[in-house]
């Protein structure tokens, strides 16, 4: 089973389970600035609604961007986190290469397949990221 994870919207979290590139299951729910209080809590609800172990999981695919700063973040580090963790595969799928989340299931089946065991997502952001005041300007006033 491999799990899909897509936290680039600024509104809402997209997560899948699919099974040699079809859907499986799905879950969709609005985390406008909750990304990092429900994601996790999500995954778990959607594996054990599903009857899956994280030890039944032979993938990860995350879409990596562009998106939000902070969302983007979140969703990325988890991906990347419980690929680790769990010795599997993980994959990055860009946002503007699927239109539905079936067709993100099935891209990202293509994707996680040409990926080695020891691989690492990065983020890709809409913009540069803006969450500091900056250097000259705090010191000016």
């Amino acid at each position: 089973m491999i799990l899909y994870i897509n936290t680039t919207d600024a509104e809402k979290v997209t997560l899948a389970l699919g099974r040699a590139g079809k859907l499986a299951a799905k879950k969709e729910f609005k985390a406008k600035y909750r990304q990092s209080e429900t994601l996790l809590p999500a995954i778990y609800l959607l594996l054990t609604k599903n009857k899956i172990k994280l030890s039944d999981l032979r993938g990860i695919v995350i879409v990596n961007g562009p998106g939000p700063f902070t969302a983007t973040r979140i969703g990325v580090t988890t991906a990347n986190a419980l690929a680790y963790g769990l010795k599997i595969k993980i994959a990055g799928l860009r946002a503007g290469e699927f239109k539905s989340i079936e067709e993100m299931v099935a891209k990202g089946w293509v994707k996680l397949k040409k990926v080695k065991l020891k691989n690492i997502v990065e983020p890709v952001y809409d913009r540069e990221p803006n969450i500091t005041i900056g250097k000259y300007k705090y010191m000016r006033n």
